[in-house]
């Protein structure tokens, strides 16, 4: 029983240091980290390996690697990396040299006829991790460059599969919306246009309409997704047939059947309208040409986009067969005969009476 005091007493005498340790080793972790993202020294050393006190290094000693210090630090041999003091001086002294900066934060630097061949930096205090990170996330005008050509090349490849798969499985609807653009041009474009801003407001009185009812509250998000789906189908189905007909009016080749000379127009289409695309992305570092290109070719893409959307309106996705070029079904030839097909034709049998008279 005598012994229970004395472990209380220990514990309230070793509670405190070791919560204090942990602390502290929880900061200098959020420091170097700071320090690593913020100041971008590398190779800084984890928080277990940076004692507490000041740190020399000796003449004729090489050191690779950060050096990190939680007190002043004096150099007098070789530091292949940066030297950082968190809470004091860095001094290069006479024969030091460091071959990466040499930073201090709370002191100073200074270089005693040593050598820092990288900065010498002073800071106040070490910056945030909001900064680390925006600092970490600037990119060069050369990556730049290359990360808008890949999304163009992206974009452009998936484009161009979609194109092969509604040339082999949706191909006549695709001719029909074509024939469609090119018989009711300007009709298209309205339509197009009309469409456009009737995307939205069709879809809340859709929405309120289902709402109103009590089973469909159940199929708002299935119909949601499914007006989603058709409107991009519709779009894409249109950009297509347009991209198509631009094509066509580049690429003309009589003896090839009629699947493959589609399917060149349509790839040569696609590869004209994402030409501006990729102009636009190879000058990113110049921003206002950039801006000037992308500007043209956002115009270009919207009224190719609109013109097929409104062609593809007209034709019902080009379902509607022959309804572009203004003609009837093949179906509705038979009771248009001038005579009828089968009997006597009448004039002819009146005239044969009277001559029997």
């Amino acid at each position: 029983m005598r012994a229970a005091p004395s472990l209380f007493a220990l514990a309230l005498l070793i509670g405190p240091r070791a919560l204090s340790a942990q602390t502290s080793s929880a900061s200098l972790q959020h420091d170097l980290e700071r320090l690593s993202k913020g100041e971008l020294v590398a190779g800084v050393p984890p928080a277990d390996s940076v004692a507490p006190g000041a740190r020399s290094i000796p003449a004729g000693s090489t050191v690779k690697g950060a050096v990190v210090a939680r007190g002043p630090v004096d150099v007098f041999g070789t530091v292949n990396g940066s030297v950082v003091s968190l809470t004091g001086d860095v001094t290069v002294h006479r024969g030091g040299t460091v071959t990466g900066d040499a930073i201090s934060v709370g002191g100073r630097v200074k270089a005693d006829s040593g050598v820092v061949e990288g900065e010498m930096r002073t800071l106040s205090s070490l910056p945030t991790l909001r900064g680390a990170a925006a600092a970490v996330g600037v990119r060069s005008p050369a990556r730049q460059t290359l990360d808008a050509v890949r999304v163009v090349a992206a974009c452009f490849a998936m484009l161009l599969i979609i194109a092969i798969g509604v040339v082999l499985f949706a191909g006549d609807n695709l001719d029909e919306v074509v024939r469609t653009i090119e018989i009711r041009f300007a009709s298209a474009f309205w339509y197009g246009v009309v469409g456009q801003l009737l995307v939205l407001p069709a879809l809340v009185i859709i929405v309120i309409g289902l709402v109103l009812s009590l089973i469909g509250i159940l199929l708002v998000p299935f119909v949601v997704v499914a007006y989603t789906i058709a409107v991009a189908g519709l779009v894409t189905l249109g950009f297509l047939a347009t991209s198509r007909l631009v094509g066509g009016a580049l690429y003309r080749d009589p003896a090839a059947p009629a699947r493959v000379h589609a399917l060149i127009a349509l790839g040569i289409g696609v590869a004209l309208f994402f030409f501006l695309w990729l102009v636009a992305a190879l000058v990113t570092w110049a921003p206002l040409a950039a801006m000037v290109v992308r500007a043209a070719a956002l115009a270009t893409t919207w009224v190719a986009m609109t013109l097929g959307l409104g062609a593809a309106l007209v034709s019902r996705a080009g379902t509607h067969r022959k309804v572009a070029a203004s003609t009837r079904p093949a179906e509705l030839a038979s009771w248009m005969t001038p005579t009828p097909v089968t009997g006597v034709v009448a004039a002819r049998r009146v005239g044969g009476t009277r001559e029997g008279r």
